[in-house]
């Protein structure tokens, strides 16, 4: 079994979430606004981040199995034409 290597980038929205997390709440509890407004969008800009993670990885899918189904189709069509060489 081969361990999937991470690539740290993909890392990044859950670091911006949990430091903007922290940040809203040391803001909340310090009566900060200004920093309890910061985590919140970094958390934001976390979520985009993990969304944008996941629509790379089902996109990496998607081509995945349109190559798949690309060399089933070829293989299909080869087995076509030697049937048909041989008729």
């Amino acid at each position: 079994m081969q361990i999937p290597r991470i690539d740290p980038k993909n890392t990044l929205g859950l670091l911006d979430k949990v430091v903007g997390l922290s940040n809203e709440i040391i803001g909340t509890a310090t009566r900060q606004d200004r920093l309890t407004r910061a985590g919140q969008v970094q958390q934001d800009k976390g979520a985009e981040r993990i969304k944008a993670v996941k629509a790379e990885l089902d996109a990496q899918g998607h081509k995945a199995k349109a190559a798949a189904a690309g060399r089933v189709q070829r293989s299909t069509q080869q087995t076509k034409e030697k049937e048909t060489v041989n008729s």
